[in-house]
């Protein structure tokens, strides 16, 4: 006698049906609200350069999309020009339960773009003679355990030495503060290379945390005070701090993850915590967009390093095949279509990754990602233009995106022709 019952496959796909329905309710229902984007609250510290006004109408225009479609919890900018910061302000929120406000003050966490610190501190001790870039880097620290194939510091910061990646292969924040360099090489000292240095690039937080140790053996003493000595100190940069073993860290920003699919738009929670003392030289640093531009505009013209040492670090390193990498020494370097006629201009920083066609902005963009926060930094060296993007969530796709966008529109200000030639002239004095 046949079962009157439907058979389990019907059974199980029925049930499913109804979780995936009863998740699509839940995820529409607990979604944020919509942003008005002209009811998004804002903070200046002090009014923006009269000249760019304008400017500054078009870019807060664009921030306040960007915050409405990602819904992101806050976001805060600047914009540096001539090695003046001319635009700096916070939008939305640095904790959104307390509602407190986002300011070109607050501290942010910035990944990725800590990098851009470790290649400095290395190009400040090339130039005293103390490290040399194509030295094994068993040369400085010889409690690093010799591999299949040297590795040079130059191999570290072009993320060419074929040292792992960490992502997909167990999360990087797991475990344990690291005290000193002898426990953050611990974490990989002992790996196989993946690849002979030079052959392929392959983006390694490990290879960066070496290179911190590195520098701390060159400079015989500890990295983040060098650091702090060298680089953060001369210019001012206060805000500019490490990052600090708590949920939150050293960051003024309460920090969030999106809870469903990496889109911040579908809602977010706290962030979890993290061990950045364990990679201090990759992404251990908290900042403010207003500080990393002035790090920017110091790069730019030469008040930090020597201009040789900085074209030493921004040329793009090639393959032992010839494969062109766009990377250079801590830093992208892409030449990038701005504007209605599409003029090729080089731009330099984090946030860059492979040329593609998107509109007047061809560049696919990634940003400075770490738990709790999406930083890029980009500068236009030939412009003397530097722009910084900073939120409060992890995911946020549109922030590189944003920071391109307002070095096209600086860029553009900048390129008007009267300005364009008061500037020059300016610059030859």
């Amino acid at each position: 006698m046949e079962s009157r019952h439907p058979p389990w496959p019907v059974v199980v796909l029925g049930v499913l049906a109804i979780l995936a329905g009863s998740v699509v309710v839940w995820v529409v229902e607990t979604m944020p609200p919509d942003l008005d984007p002209a009811a998004i609250p804002s903070q200046v510290l002090a009014p923006p350069a009269g000249e760019f006004l304008a400017a500054v109408e078009e870019g807060r225009r664009a921030a306040r999309e960007v915050l409405a479609g990602e819904k992101l919890p806050g976001l805060s900018l600047a914009v540096a020009v001539d090695g003046d910061v001319v635009w700096a302000e916070g939008f939305r929120y640095a904790d959104l339960e307390s509602r407190a406000p986002m300011t070109p003050s607050t501290r942010l966490r910035i990944g990725g773009v800590t990098e851009a610190l470790t290649a400095a501190a290395v190009g400040r001790l090339v130039e005293r003679g103390r490290l040399d870039l194509d030295a094994p880097v068993r040369r400085y620290r010889p409690d690093f355990p010799e591999k299949a194939w040297p590795i040079r510091t130059r191999d570290l910061l072009s993320h060419t030495a074929g040292l792992r990646p960490y992502r997909g292969e167990g999360g990087i924040f797991v475990g344990p503060p690291c005290a000193n360099d002898a426990e953050r090489l611990a974490r990989f000292a002992a790996e196989p290379l993946r690849a002979r240095p030079g052959t392929e690039r392959r983006y390694s937080t490990f290879g960066l945390s070496l290179a911190g140790a590195v520098v701390a053996a060159a400079a015989e003493e500890p990295f983040v005070e060098f650091v702090r000595r060298e680089l953060l100190a001369p210019l001012g940069l206060n805000d500019t701090v490490p990052d600090v073993d708590t949920r939150t860290g050293a960051a003024d920003a309460r920090p969030y993850y999106p809870r469903l699919m990496l889109e911040p738009r579908l809602g977010v929670h706290d962030a979890p915590p993290i061990y950045p003392s364990c990679h201090l030289a990759a992404i251990g640093f908290v900042s403010t967009p207003t500080d990393l531009v002035r790090f920017g505009a110091a790069t730019i013209d030469g008040t930090l390093l020597e201009p040789a040492t900085v074209e030493r670090l921004w040329t793009p390193v090639t393959l032992e095949d010839g494969t062109a990498t766009g990377q250079g020494l801590g830093w992208a370097i892409r030449d990038v279509p701005l504007g209605e006629n599409g003029d090729l201009v080089r731009i330099v920083g984090h946030g860059l990754k492979g040329v593609v066609v998107k509109g007047s902005l061809g560049v696919e963009t990634v940003g400075g990602q770490v738990a709790g926060a999406t930083t890029t930094l980009l500068l236009v060296p030939e412009h003397r233009i530097a722009v910084a993007v900073a939120t409060n969530v992890s995911g946020a796709e549109s922030v590189p995106r944003l920071a391109l966008r307002l070095a096209e529109v600086w860029w553009g200000a900048e390129a008007g022709e009267s300005r364009g030639e008061q500037r020059a002239q300016e610059r030859g004095r």
